[in-house]
């Protein structure tokens, strides 16, 4: 482990560049998929990059992983099988792990190099999670897994990187493998899936996997989140084959769990599902739906 001091340059985007000051580079390696760095920072503590974009920080990796994770799990009545794909950090698992009655946990990663790397440098997120008994990993392809699997979860969870040019996610981002979840889902199941940003000159990409989303699902539920590491306003997007997220009282079944988060609390849960008005409007202008043969790739 290096001590050295410098500044780490987030250099991943097109039109800006963000630095932050270090205090020693824990890890630099790549994987088949992507280049890896693990870096102690002053601002946001230990900090996970992929290909140069900032992906998880450990000052508030819990507000990401709490609002991916329990809004599906409290909409559901009683999810017993839940699937995560993608999620190497291992905070995602942590938060299902919480359930006591879920029975099953299948997460499915296509990138082993990395996963390793989280289990031995970013062991906080995971919290013990890689070694709860019902947990079953899987290094492959999350969208070939769901393919060539018979079974149905009454949560999955979509916890991806970005769809950039040659990433493996570009084919997870599209009406095919929505529908592909769809039909991986039991009667009353629940999809979530990291919605990209909602800053206002970047929402094209988000309103456009809402309305590819739409094609595919009944009810479809997106929600904004703030992270400071990730420097504006985001979503996650609830897709719901039956039940309607934002008619329930989340609060009331938040309250009834045997656990506390430190993001989501009973009174924020009531206001979860209100976006800018510059959000909905989004929805209108972008409406072409992604596929297969038309993909979207994100440019960061």
């Amino acid at each position: 482990m290096m001590s050295e001091q410098f500044w780490f340059a987030e250099d991943g985007a097109e039109n800006v560049i963000i630095s932050f000051r270090t205090l020693r580079r824990v890890y630099a390696g790549k994987s088949r998929y992507a280049r890896i760095d693990v870096i102690d920072t002053v601002e946001y503590g230990r900090v996970l990059f992929l290909d140069g974009i900032l992906q998880s920080a450990a000052l508030d990796e819990f507000i990401y992983h709490e609002s991916l994770v329990h809004p599906p799990m409290l909409v559901h009545p009683a999810p017993r099988t839940v699937c995560v794909i993608g999620g190497a950090e291992g905070a995602t698992i942590r938060e299902v792990a919480k359930y006591g009655d879920v029975r099953r946990i299948v997460m499915v990663d296509i990138d082993g190099e990395l996963v390793g790397v989280c289990r031995r440098y970013l062991p906080e997120w995971s919290a013990g999670a890689y070694e709860d008994k019902r947990l079953e990993l899987h290094i492959a392809d999350g969208r070939r897994y769901l393919e060539e699997t018979g079974e149905t979860f009454d949560v999955i969870l979509v916890d991806l990187g970005d769809p950039t040019p040659g990433s493996p996610a570009l084919s997870l981002f599209t009406r095919e493998f929505y529908d592909l979840v769809f039909r991986r889902l039991t009667p009353q199941g629940l999809a979530c899936f990291q919605g990209e940003d909602l800053q206002p000159n970047r929402l094209a990409f988000h309103a456009r996997i809402v309305n590819t989303l739409r094609s595919v699902f009944p009810r479809v539920a997106p929600y904004p989140y703030l992270l400071p590491s990730f420097h504006g306003l985001c979503g996650h997007i609830l897709a719901s084959k039956d039940l309607d997220p934002t008619a329930l009282a989340l609060g009331e079944r938040l309250e009834g769990q045997p656990f506390r988060l430190r993001y989501l609390s009973p009174a924020f849960l009531i206001g979860l599902f209100r976006l800018p008005a510059y959000v909905e409007e989004a929805y209108d202008r972008h409406r072409e739906i992604m596929t297969d043969t038309t993909p979207c790739i994100f440019r960061p």
